[in-house]
């Protein structure tokens, strides 16, 4: 199978990378704007390729697709520093709005079995500029199904993870380290956490069960800020942490979303680990039969108070980013 990866210089586009080459059939096309990192990571061989593009610009899409024939397509591809995007809307538009749907049309264009989008628990009820660009982008691939008789859309959306870019956690380690201390927004926060090897498990999944327009959903855990701290201070075994609160970014939320209420109605269970919410208009015949039983998933309303469960996580995940 070919896989063509926007984006596939970032975090998760690497370690999806690295575990769809884990079976020596496949191959990728590495499709990002980032030349740098593309020489440093990555080397044109048989099995990868590496093209240097802005999914901005439709026709450079469209004819890499067109040369390179993937069968499938990972959108990773996105603007997505929340306080930044406050800030600069029009740019976020014209990659995660406008760049996600030259995506779809490229796909659509040149016959791709199924174009997954990577949203973001933001989009969910979305109170900020990047979560309300994810939100529009979802809806851009479900209706990119709903008239497609070939393609299947599908998106995924999940919250955190520990490792990548950005990530708050491995900035605490590293303020740690230097300085004894850790820079906070809110100590009244909550967030789901988990790591790149279950965020590729759980886009790996959504190709495996996509039928068409749905938002892939992992049922994850979340945790208090003070839950997360004490896990801080067990793992690095540093107890006198000065805490310092910088107060709430711009278009930053208190609590996160991943499942609404108003989805639930939607809402099947494709596994212990999956949730698939449909669309409310489709052409497609899907076979996703168990309705899931259960609240909506706010991240205030499932957490994980276990330190010891979260300092696992915690280093799992640091494991995952070498």
């Amino acid at each position: 199978m070919k896989y063509f990866i926007t984006g596939g210089t970032g975090s998760l586009g690497k370690a999806l990378i690295k575990r769809i080459l884990r079976n020596k059939s496949n191959k990728v096309i590495v499709y990002s704007r980032d030349e740098g990192k593309q020489a440093n990571i990555f080397r044109n061989t048989e099995r990868v390729k590496c093209v240097i593009g802005d999914v901005r610009d439709f026709q450079k899409l469209d004819t890499t697709m067109r040369i390179h024939k993937p069968d499938y397509v990972i959108h990773t591809a996105a603007l997505k520093r929340v306080d930044d995007m406050e800030f600069h809307p029009d740019e976020c538009m014209k990659t995660n709005v406008y760049g996600s749907e030259n995506v779809a049309i490229a796909s659509l264009n040149n016959g791709i079995r199924k174009c997954v989008l990577i949203s973001t628990d933001k989009a969910c009820q979305p109170v900020n500029v990047y979560g309300s660009s994810k939100f529009i982008a979802e809806r851009i691939f479900t209706n990119y199904d709903y008239n497609s008789d070939s393609t299947i859309f599908a998106s995924v959306r999940y919250g955190n993870v520990i490792a990548s870019r950005g990530s708050f956690i491995p900035l605490w380690v590293k303020q740690i380290a230097e300085n004894g201390e850790i820079t906070v927004t809110s100590k009244e926060c909550s967030r789901f956490l988990f790591t790149l090897e279950d965020a590729v498990d759980t886009v790996l999944s959504a190709l495996k069960y996509a039928e068409g327009g749905e938002v892939f959903i992992p049922k994850i855990k979340s945790f208090s800020m003070n839950t997360i701290i004490d896990a801080v201070k067990e793992m690095t075994g540093k107890e006198d942490i000065v805490i310092k609160n910088i107060g709430m970014r711009p278009g930053e939320k208190l609590h996160e979303d991943m499942l609404s209420k108003t989805e639930l109605p939607f809402t099947k269970e494709i596994n212990t680990k999956l949730l698939a919410v449909l669309p409310q208009y489709t052409n497609k015949v899907h076979s996703h039969e168990k309705r899931y039983i259960g609240q909506e998933f706010n991240s205030s309303l499932h957490l994980n108070n276990d330190i010891d469960d979260l300092v696992s996580l915690i280093i799992r995940g640091l494991e995952d980013a070498n």
